[in-house]
């Protein structure tokens, strides 16, 4: 099923444990690096709220050592044991969903979060392990149903149906619109037939631009997106006020702890905009040279995922490097302005204690599927 993803015979050995150390200790800077640029975006916000400006930096900090344990504990963990239990996980999963509906907390309009006393739990961060698990051993024993669309597609299609419709009653489009696009990737990789992929694919378009067009602040997000400046102090405030802090970082940056955008002037400063404080503070050149370790980043991954042994490893290995750089291109693409406003973090940078745990644990997953090399 990979081969023709993974084939290159001449290629000469590379040390695979070498690079499995590079991706570790570089996401383990990049966290740190996210921990300052958390704690420079939100220290001001953060006094004026709650009188202590390194309030975020500590949360973020407890969240950290959270992550780190559930890592090297899920690096030992027996992936047999998901395997086998993948569809239970998943139910799991969807009855979290279900019950955040009922019983969350209300954070802008949405109810996304379980709230235990100073801490919020996002429920939907956990379908990156479940729904990952349950595509990957779906895929596998259903890979020579998989270009059928009725015994193959179909099964999952409604599996992605229920998720989604879950996280729309959020109201969170944007998060089910992500999985949506991973699915698509991931079965492109399986194989799946392109026809039958291009006929769902239309038909979530048209779903989505129904949802769009009859939801009034979906439709100012649209709008927003196309012509910030036509709404500069509502729907297009954020991508205004993101794009100055590009322009104001210029070529070399304001100078770290120089950013007049956490001023309260940008919006979602230490979450979902982290990136534009970044490229004011360190300009153009400081944002491509972390574009470009991403994108080494990735590299490495890849070339791991390239010697796996196990079609269930491979699978695991790929799911999430799509989650990854999903989540990259969305968030970066969102702060320069390329994509309408979505409210999702940048992996391992952004401030936010679900997002950060389930990386951590995604990182273990990804080491601990890697321990076979060919």
């Amino acid at each position: 099923m990979w081969e023709q993803y993974y084939t290159d015979e001449k290629e000469p050995q590379i040390d695979l444990n070498s690079k499995r150390r590079f991706i570790f200790f570089t996401i383990f800077f990049l966290t740190l690096f996210g921990m300052l640029f958390v704690y420079e975006a939100s220290s001001i916000y953060a006094y004026s709220i709650k009188g202590d400006p390194s309030y975020f930096l500590k949360r973020q900090f407890i969240f950290f050592i959270i992550g780190l344990f559930l890592f090297f504990f899920t690096l030992f963990l027996d992936l047999n044991f998901l395997r086998k239990y993948y569809k239970e996980f998943l139910l799991f999963t969807l009855f979290l969903l279900l019950l955040v509906l009922l019983f969350g907390r209300r954070i802008g309009g949405a109810k996304r979060w379980f709230n235990f006393g100073e801490f919020n739990f996002q429920p939907s961060e956990i379908l990156k392990i479940s729904f990952l698990i349950y595509c990957v051993e779906y895929c596998n024993r259903k890979k020579t149903l998989l270009r059928t669309f009725k015994l193959g597609l179909l099964p999952l299609g409604i599996v992605l149906g229920i998720l989604c419709l879950l996280l729309i009653l959020q109201p969170d489009l944007g998060t089910a619109l992500f999985w949506v696009i991973w699915t698509f990737l991931f079965l492109f990789l399986y194989r799946a037939r392109k026809s039958h992929l291009f006929v769902v694919g239309f038909i979530t378009i048209i779903f989505i631009i129904f949802l769009v067009l009859f939801f009034p602040y979906r439709f100012r997000r649209i709008i927003a997106y196309v012509n910030p400046f036509a709404d500069p102090q509502s729907s297009g405030f954020q991508i205004i006020q993101s794009q100055i802090a590009f322009c104001e970082g210029g070529l070399f940056g304001v100078g770290l702890g120089e950013s007049k955008q956490k001023l309260f002037f940008l919006p979602a400063a230490h979450t979902d905009f982290i990136f534009s404080l970044i490229a004011e503070e360190l300009g153009l050149v400081g944002a491509l040279f972390f574009i470009f370790v991403f994108f080494i980043l990735f590299n490495a991954m890849v070339k791991i995922a390239k010697y796996v042994w196990g079609e269930f490893s491979k699978g695991v290995l790929l799911g999430i490097i799509i989650i990854f750089f999903l989540e990259i291109v969305i968030n970066i693409g969102v702060s320069c302005g390329f994509f309408p406003t979505k409210g999702m973090p940048l992996p391992f940078i952004s401030y936010g204690g679900s997002n950060l745990v389930i990386h951590y644990i995604l990182l273990g997953l990804f080491f601990n599927a890697s321990k076979n090399l060919m």
